[in-house]
């Protein structure tokens, strides 16, 4: 393989935990790594290290607490804990993508490949069927094999859950019925009778409790009106709640606890700004308010057994109230040791005997850490991108500065800390727009961070995380969308941080979009700019708009963000950058797919065209089998490369 394995030994940073607080013993800890060497003098970061495939799955401890399984590279390891020993399997022809125990004598190792089906230069993700391997790492059979025959795509079904115990077996759901497949022979026994639903809830035996049918599909902010059926007890006849339609009103967020045998869902008033999440209890039938706020990104956190541990919110990063003492006390004493980090359990036997930890920050991405309860070791097992270990990348930093019109708009700027006074300035605006960027690490942030540039990401009005006034603030008003931006880089020049003369826009999706209108209309802003998937023609996006493309958002949604092509015609083309390619000044850098699904390739063909035809610096690089970005490491190096390159010929004309 070529590569270090990190699972061998493990990384014996031991850091001793108490129920109270956590001690450094052995290597000297800092911030929640181990102090890095001065990289002043090393060789430039290579893009590579940024873009390559996660590197290892979440560890995954036997319920015995004897064994941890994950996926490295192209392979499967199962490392001994009695004895530090490790047996390992390769992946072979196909790609393993995760694993998890069944028990303690099986696991189920996840597959995925990727296939190119020429006929239509389409490029997909075929899940194949999960493979069965034993404890010692030995392949066992492909789960939905049948006993004694060959594996046919009709025998794939989706998975509701595993169920442990002598004989351990999978549950599958069907059209109507779910089935049983022993994982030791395949044997296929029928199971129960399933409700009428989009969503179905199994208890830990495989027994369905809950489903919920969506009655209104037309996903816009959420759903407008659903159906409930559950059991009272495991077989009993099912009941009924239905959650009709109201004015103002969204579902979202529906979860199942069997352990207070209830249900959960959220209902969102938009005109209100205000989240409601409501529990059912199956025993009474009893409805009633368990949490409200004005966070429409409130949601329960569970454990890996079902238990509600917490409830989750995302203001500037995702944070969670933990309502679990246990959770609250260990992931509290672990983020002691790793300030500023986002810190989960990634698995955990049911005693807490063995948990497996979860650490992240911008300037050290995912690492795992085993902690034992007897020894009260916590040891790193290793990292998603081990090449970036130890090394010295750059802090996060969430602000907020005032938009033209007043409004405060949030936004993360990701800056090396020897970064000097007057550095040039790559502003990335999310896609979406209803979507938003997070505290954490971002490959493209962090690489181009280290050739000297601030990273500036405004979450400009439009944005979700912040509140629905402000997420609805961008609805018919792209250009307001566009000078947050401009307004975003006047902030750092007024603070010194940054050369106004050296001022690069690129985005991806939406991100695109803003990155063209940002080039046709603040063009004095900007020395340079990227679209990658950039939507040219607000038009032409709105005649292709369906309920089913533009990433499930329903026509409701996308006509209430870009506006109606009667009412607000003139709105749409005063703010449709390929309608004002003449106002635009600086290069132009458009990277499409031709097999995006999400926004059709012909808006940067057509962009490109309108460039060349209007006599424009435009440069276009049309990406075969990719779709709405890259799918793969060699796509994105392919495009981080190009990129890099892009802003700096552009930066050097005005340096």
């Amino acid at each position: 393989m070529g590569e270090k394995t990190q699972g061998e030994n493990m990384d014996r940073r031991y850091l001793l935990l108490s129920s109270v607080a956590l001690l450094a013993a052995g290597p000297l800890v800092a911030g929640g790594r181990a102090i890095a060497a001065d990289t002043a003098g090393s060789p430039p970061l290579k893009p590579e290290f940024f873009t390559r495939d996660v590197f290892m799955s979440p560890p995954q401890v036997s319920p015995d607490g004897t064994h941890l399984a994950w996926i490295e590279g192209d392979r499967l390891v199962v490392h001994d804990l009695r004895d530090h020993s490790e047996k390992v399997l390769k992946a072979g022809t196909h790609k393993f993508d995760a694993v998890q125990w069944v028990g303690n004598d099986f696991m189920i190792v996840y597959l995925k490949d990727d296939k190119i089906q020429k006929a239509t230069n389409y490029l997909r993700v075929v899940d194949y069927s999960p493979a069965v391997i034993t404890k010692d790492g030995k392949f066992q059979r492909l789960l939905f094999s049948p006993e004694s025959q060959p594996l046919a795509g009709g025998y794939l079904a989706p998975i509701g859950g595993f169920v442990e115990g002598v004989a351990p077996y999978a549950v599958t759901l069907g059209q109507t019925f779910s089935t049983h497949i022993d994982l030791a022979s395949g044997k296929r026994t029928s199971g129960e009778h399933l409700l009428p639903a989009d969503y179905h809830f199994l208890d830990r035996l495989g027994r369905e409790r809950a489903a919920v049918e969506i009655i209104d599909g037309k996903i816009s902010y959420g759903y407008t009106a659903v159906v409930l059926q559950y059991r009272v007890q495991p077989g009993a006849a099912e009941q009924t709640l239905r959650l009709p339609q109201q004015d103002k009103i969204y579902y979202i967020n529906f979860n199942y606890c069997e352990y207070d045998n209830a249900f959960y869902w959220t209902e969102f008033d938009y005109t209100k700004s205000l989240c409601s999440m409501y529990r059912l209890d199956f025993a009474t039938g009893q409805k009633s308010l368990y949490r409200s706020g004005p966070n429409k990104d409130m949601d329960l956190a569970f454990d890996k057994f079902g238990h509600i541990v917490g409830i989750t919110t995302t203001t500037d990063r995702v944070r969670t109230e933990w309502t679990d003492p246990f959770h609250l006390q260990i992931i509290g004493a672990v983020e002691k040791l790793f300030p500023d980090s986002y810190v989960d359990i990634a698995d955990t036997t049911e005693d807490h005997g063995g948990i497996v930890f979860l650490v992240s920050a911008p300037e050290a991405p995912d690492s795992y850490y085993y902690y034992s309860a007897v020894t009260h070791d916590l040891v790193r097992i290793g990292g998603n991108y081990p090449e970036l270990d130890d090394q010295t990348l750059a802090p996060m930093t969430y602000v907020t500065y005032k938009a033209r019109d007043g409004l405060d708009i949030p936004a993360y700027i990701t800056r090396r800390k020897d970064t000097p006074a007057g550095a040039p300035l790559v502003v990335f605006p999310h896609g979406g727009p209803r979507a938003r960027d997070v505290y954490g690490f971002d490959y493209q942030a962090q690489y181009l961070a280290t050739k000297g540039y601030v990273i500036l990401q405004p979450q400009y009005r439009g944005s979700g995380g912040f509140g629905d006034a402000f997420e609805r603030a961008g609805n018919v008003h792209l250009d307001l969308m566009t000078t947050d931006l401009e307004d975003g880089v006047r902030f750092l020049a007024a603070q010194g941080m940054i050369d106004p003369k050296r001022v690069c826009v690129a985005g991806w999706s939406w991100g695109g979009y803003l990155a063209e209108a940002a080039l046709a209309f603040t063009p004095d802003t900007y020395a340079c700019g990227i679209a990658g998937a950039g939507i040219s023609d607000l038009f032409t996006s709105l005649s292709d708009d369906n309920d089913v493309s533009w990433g499930g958002y329903g026509r409701e949604y996308w006509r209430g963000v870009i506006g109606d092509p009667g009412r607000d015609a003139a709105k749409i083309h005063a703010t449709s950058p390929i309608e004002h390619v003449n106002a635009i000044r600086a290069p132009l850098l458009l990277i499409h797919g031709d097999s995006d699904d999400t926004v059709n390739v012909h808006h940067s063909r057509r962009m490109n065209d309108a460039m060349k035809a209007a006599g424009k610096d435009v440069t276009y690089i049309e990406v075969k089998f990719m779709r709405h970005g890259p799918n793969d490491a060699d796509q994105r190096l392919m495009a981080l490369k190009t990129m890099d390159d892009f802003i700096a010929k552009s930066f050097a004309r005005n340096a």
